[in-house]
């Protein structure tokens, strides 16, 4: 059933499941199938509000967490059927995972996913993270120092060897939801379960947050996720009504220029959505790219030359000296000239990683206020920001 190497030499997904991840997509609540002679029923759930990349449906009585790819919703990538430790495997599916839970071992190759799961108390469950100098989480940082937790991915590769000799229940990692292109074909064929989490691709911050309840499945935990992200979404929902009757919508643009190219959020994108919704006007929200969208600096010049605010810095820039440092041409920008630039990196570790992309992208409507307070400073007069900074 764990067996991923005939998962992927095959098709991603057998016919059977093609059909019924079809008809379960279009809003059928029960349906029944035959596949390898038995009866299949799949029971959609709608506990889902703002993620479209995963989806959670029971197949007969079991939790099963369907994954989308990149192409489209219906590009099912992975079906896994979580079914309880004390009973015996289910034999439902051809080519899907089947996981028993809770798991207690996990390899967390994420800060974010490493942040979902502190939030969901099950920190200790963490045997394994990617690289410690991306982490802010005093508990991951401590107990790497104490090899209570083990480094995979101190460079660029995973360390394959270490992987395979600890073993985890689990291997929580992003991708575009391919084993095969994500994951070391050693991985794979050692036959350890591996969950590609796709919030990258999800166009709110809302849908992104919303991957705690793919994460919470796999411990039985969905209680406690469902309640977490209740509280955030009222939050955020609150914050969003004070912006919308807003009709001064200042201006702002993104990012600074890498290497050759300067990548901006598309307009679908997860950061031009949190944008809009605290009152601002991004100066690229029409173009309809959910992902970053490579430009030049001359092309970029023109549209946000005279742009109000100048946002997410990428890098870890402290003051306008360091960022002429790495093009003395961005003092042309109104932004620069009125100073009115805000980098992401309040809160960063001794490497410069800013907590930002750790709990801030879990928390955004922690996010929302900060740029509220940015744009906005009259409508959260006592609110301090938390992730973000002004650079002087």
């Amino acid at each position: 059933m764990r067996n991923v190497k005939s998962y992927l030499t095959s098709s991603l997904l057998s016919i059977a499941i093609g059909i019924c991840v079809t008809l379960f997509l279009v809003g059928c609540n029960s349906i029944e199938t035959n596949v390898d002679s038995q009866k299949i029923n799949i029971q959609k759930e709608n506990s889902l509000l703002y993620a479209k990349r995963f989806s959670i449906a029971k197949i007969n009585g079991y939790k099963t967490l369907f994954l989308f790819g990149s192409k489209d919703l219906k590009d099912t990538t992975a079906v896994f059927i979580l079914y309880p430790k004390t009973e015996t495997k289910p034999n439902l599916i051809k080519n899907a995972f089947c996981i028993a839970t809770p798991v207690e071992r996990v390899a967390c190759l994420s800060s974010i996913y490493a942040a979902m799961l502190t939030k969901l108390n099950l920190q200790q469950k963490i045997v394994a993270i990617d690289n410690v100098d991306y982490y802010n989480n005093s508990f991951i940082v401590n107990s790497v120092s104490k090899n209570k937790i083990k480094e995979l991915a101190k460079g660029p590769e995973i360390n394959v060897e270490q992987t395979l000799i600890l073993n985890p229940d689990l291997l929580l990692t992003f991708g575009m939801g391919n084993p095969k292109k994500d994951i070391n074909e050693k991985i794979i064929n050692a036959n350890i379960p591996v969950a590609i989490s796709l919030d990258h691709l999800e166009e709110t911050l809302l849908g992104r947050a919303e991957w705690i309840k793919f994460i919470a499945s796999f411990f039985n935990k969905e209680q406690l996720a469902d309640s977490l992200f209740k509280i955030t979404e009222t939050n955020y929902k609150q914050l969003k009504l004070m912006c919308d009757t807003i009709k001064n919508k200042p201006s702002v643009f993104t990012e600074m220029k890498y290497a050759d190219a300067w990548y901006v959020p598309g307009g679908n994108s997860f950061a031009a959505n949190i944008l809009n919704d605290a009152g601002a006007n991004y100066i690229w929200k029409n173009e309809k790219q959910t992902g970053s969208i490579p430009l030049n600096f001359e092309t970029v010049y023109n549209v946000a030359r005279d742009a109000d605010y100048w946002l997410n810095l990428f890098i870890n820039v402290n003051s306008k000296k360091e960022l002429l440092g790495f093009e003395p041409r961005y003092n042309l920008f109104k932004a620069f000239k009125t100073e009115n630039i805000y980098n992401n990196n309040k809160i960063a570790n001794a490497k410069g990683y800013s907590d930002y992309w750790e709990n801030g992208i879990t928390n955004p409507d922690e996010l929302l206020k900060d740029l509220i307070k940015i744009f906005h400073p009259n409508v959260l007069p006592e609110y301090q920001l938390k992730y973000y900074k002004k650079i002087e």
